[in-house]
């Protein structure tokens, strides 16, 4: 009784929270009666489709059953939790329900393997080589390295051993505190410094809207073990200020948001996601968004958003003043792109499903070193809906062997020269890669789009995705 007291304290506008057996919830298994498990609590989602991406037809499937493995392993779990507090109806009989969102003791066991970590030091005389530092150490001995002191450890402790034992001191026998070695200390300590300066100097000078770079940009991969630390939390919203907002088009806002610092990075992996957090009539209101800066863009955080007249969150970011703030999460969603992890990506996008399909699209064009393929398909209703247009024509026209763009217009003006209807099998199979393990076909938009999309894909040949999007199925969805 004392737990569901809690229960019922925690979801204040339960009335009441019964007990149920798992065969009751079984009952409740079609599209209008659609009860699910998570956690040993009872949900009924039978109205819940508004605010789950991928619609109404992911529920189905799990639909009177136990979806506690199909819900941890959707990218933005913990946000579906806090949207679906009033959904609750009960527990199941003899359940924990201590398990949450599953998320702790994950991410408190990958917490213990980062920090068991071990980089092996120069042993002299017993001939065992010197280990190369991790990322970790890396980029904590990139923190030590601020002073002096920090230089003189980094190199005695690291550089120095490396080298000796790499071959580039083989006859040298290096005695402490001998001149050599205080010479190769000072070289090496200013080296270090050098490049850590060019490295700030680099980064200082990219402080600017990703629209201002150019479309074939050559720099570090963004997600590279080199990155400092991003300032996203997982587990906790933080405030970030908003700086600036304007109307694009009818409709389609930009939010740029400051982070803590004009240096400070995003932390997004690319092809991940925000959650923004704010309380409608008291009622708690979570989305997520996908940035279209990434983190070459320091101090800042870009979103483009389609503000819907009914549309809670979007006119919650359009009523913000400049300075006032954001509750923001992250980073979160099943997909993490990196480089050479498939030959051939394509994309179905409709309106603001753009957002994540662009993230991966600018990260590919502006790394030289990537030769991963992409053919994107763009559905919208006018030419003014359509999004980041110049972006993509740039990277269209700059790099045409990499990357492949048709736009689809509903209603087009008797000028458009592009593209004219919806995304059909027949414009699928001539802008699709063919079905093979190097390839995979990415689909964000209307729920009623993507839905198509899955059931011609599949007639295609590709291999149909699960109720809940893996980075490893040939059709992954947003």
């Amino acid at each position: 009784m004392s737990e569901h007291k809690e229960l019922k304290a925690e979801w204040k506008n339960e009335v009441e929270v019964k007990t149920y057996k798992q065969s009751d919830v079984a009952k409740h298994n079609t599209k209008k009666d659609n009860w699910i498990i998570i956690h040993g609590k009872v949900y009924n989602v039978t109205d819940y489709s508004k605010d789950l991406p991928g619609g109404l037809d992911t529920l189905v499937e799990v639909a009177g059953t136990d979806a506690t493995s199909a819900y941890e392993d959707v990218g933005h779990s913990e946000d579906a939790a806090e949207i679906m507090h009033k959904f609750l109806v009960g527990v199941i009989e003899g359940a924990s329900t201590d398990g949450g969102s599953g998320g702790g003791s994950k991410t408190g066991s990958r917490s213990e393997a980062a920090r068991s970590v071990v980089v092996r030091r120069h042993q002299g005389s017993q001939g065992k080589e010197a280990a190369a530092p991790s990322a970790q150490s890396r980029a904590e001995l990139a923190a030590v390295a601020a002073g002096s002191a920090g230089l003189t450890v980094m190199v005695n402790s690291y550089i120095l051993p490396f080298l000796n034992t790499h071959g580039f001191f083989p006859a040298v026998h290096i005695p402490h505190g001998a001149f050599t070695h205080g010479f190769l200390t000072a070289t090496a300590s200013l080296a270090v410094a050098a490049a850590a300066g060019a490295t700030w100097l680099s980064r200082a000078s990219k402080e600017k809207s990703f629209s201002s770079f150019a479309a074939h940009l050559s720099t570090a991969d963004p997600s590279g073990p080199f990155q400092p630390k991003g300032c996203l939390k997982q587990s906790a919203y933080q405030q970030f200020r908003l700086r600036h907002k304007e109307e694009l088009s009818d409709g389609i806002w930009r939010f740029v948001f400051d982070l803590p610092t004009k240096y400070s990075i995003l932390g997004l992996p690319i092809g991940q996601h925000v959650a923004i957090k704010t309380t409608v009539d008291e009622h708690s209101v979570v989305r997520s968004y996908t940035p279209v800066s990434n983190n070459r863009d320091l101090g800042r955080l870009e979103l483009l958003v389609r503000v819907y007249p009914q549309g809670l969150m979007g006119n919650c970011l359009k009523s913000l003043d400049i300075g006032q703030t954001a509750s923001i999460r992250g980073p979160k969603g099943a997909m993490r792109y990196r480089r050479g992890m498939i030959k051939e990506i394509g994309m179905v996008g409709g309106g603001t499903g753009i957002t994540p399909l662009f993230q991966l699209i600018r990260a590919i064009c502006e790394d030289k070193k990537d030769s991963t393929r992409v053919s994107l398909v763009y559905g919208n209703r006018s030419e003014t809906d359509i999004m980041l247009r110049d972006k993509l024509d740039a990277y269209a026209r700059d790099c045409p062997d990499q990357f492949r763009l048709l736009y689809l217009l509903d209603a087009p003006s008797p000028s458009w020269t592009g593209g004219k209807g919806h995304v059909t099998k027949d414009v699928l199979k001539e802008y699709m890669p063919k079905p093979s393990p190097d390839s995979k076909v990415l689909l964000c938009g209307p729920p009623g789009m993507v839905n198509a999309m899955k059931k011609n894909l599949v007639e295609l040949g590709f291999e149909a995705p699960g109720a809940v999007g893996k980075m490893t199925d040939q059709i992954f969805c947003f």
